[in-house]
């Protein structure tokens, strides 16, 4: 009886031991906590508590009144899997502020007012899987800004004021399925930008300012033409691609090809390549080859020219011609020159 007293008394001491460790009998402030799911959400807040559970695995701190956040908010919280920053008023991100998510599986900032993105903010979040940004005011994207994120399968950054997209910004993202650009104000696409996505099911791009004046719009067109059934329309409930449209008209991107628009005067391959720093050596070689090259006939025209003006020439000085042959002669003007050069 004693013993089995004693195991039952070893048992609750080891409960509540882990119990306290967790910590889980309180929450911070303002927020509530469900210790099945390690879940914690909070409201009403205009700064991250520094006194949340370290166990937890999902944070919860949308519809507050964070406008910043400091750099070692979240440190500690390295078992998180989930972080929902939307609806807050958040105008930047300090570098680092992600660095411990290395467990980080989706990360939400969407309707925020973010202007900037810093160098590296997403490094550390190797297992991220899905990333939302959409309805901010981001104008550009830092190079290399998604490089580190390889198991995205969901980006979205639309509803944002970007004009442009750095060169292999998705390059990357070899396991992305989603893609939204919609609602920019984008121009074009860097070229191949799309084409390390072999995995991408369904990207949004209409609503942007896409310049079908321009030659770098050629890319955009033929991949929504080779891609076109996972351009999908503003609902995303199906597919058109005829509905990303060139600005100002109702015609459609994938329209526009070289051959039958005005873009009949974008540079070729081949000029490209004759105008590239890379190419001179190439069209050097090529200018030599053409004189290598050039036609036997024309060869033997000036070989004969030359000789017949030798003999000319000679006959002119050596045969007593008359002095007004040679005067007349002498007013054209080839036949001038090269006796004259050829004067013995």
């Amino acid at each position: 009886m004693e013993r089995w007293f004693s195991r039952i008394t070893m048992f609750w001491m080891l409960f509540l031991g882990e119990v306290q460790s967790q910590d889980w009998t309180k929450c911070s402030t303002g927020c509530t906590c469900d210790g099945n799911k390690m879940s914690v959400t909070c409201n009403g807040l205009k700064n991250v508590p520094n006194d949340i559970q370290k166990d937890a695995k999902k944070l919860d701190l949308k519809y507050n009144s964070l406008s910043k956040l400091d750099p070692t908010a979240f440190h500690g919280l390295n078992k998180l899997t989930y972080l929902d920053l939307q609806w807050n008023e958040l105008q930047t991100l300090p570098a680092g502020v992600f660095d411990q998510f290395v467990t980080l599986e989706t990360l939400r900032i969407n309707d925020n007012q973010l202007q900037t993105l810093p160098v590296g903010v997403f490094d550390h979040l190797v297992n991220l899987d899905k990333l939302y940004l959409r309805q901010n005011q981001l104008k550009s994207l830092p190079p290399g800004i998604f490089d580190k994120l390889t198991r995205l399968t969901i980006l979205w950054l639309s509803e944002n004021k970007l004009h442009r997209l750095p060169e292999g910004v998705f390059d990357k993202l070899t396991e992305l399925k989603t893609l939204r650009l919609r609602n920019n104000q984008l121009r074009s696409v860097p070229d191949k930008a799309f084409d390390k996505l072999s995995k991408l099911e369904t990207i949004f791009l209409t609503g942007n300012d896409w310049d079908c004046e321009s030659c770098d719009i050629l890319y955009l067109s033929q991949w929504i033409r080779e891609n076109g059934d996972i351009v999908k329309d503003s609902s995303g409930s199906y597919t058109d691609p005829d509905g990303v449209t060139c600005q100002g008209t109702m015609e459609s991107v994938n329209k526009i090809t070289k051959e039958n628009t005005f873009q009949a005067g974008c540079p070729t391959t081949t000029q490209q390549m004759a105008t590239s720093p890379a190419s001179t050596t190439t069209t050097e070689t090529m200018t030599v080859r053409e004189k290598q090259t050039k036609p036997r006939m024309k060869i033997f025209q000036e070989e004969l020219f030359s000789k017949a003006s030798i003999f000319f020439c000679q006959v002119i000085f050596t045969q007593h011609v008359s002095l007004v042959v040679i005067h007349i002669l002498a007013e054209i003007p080839l036949l001038h020159i090269v006796c004259v050069v050829r004067k013995p």
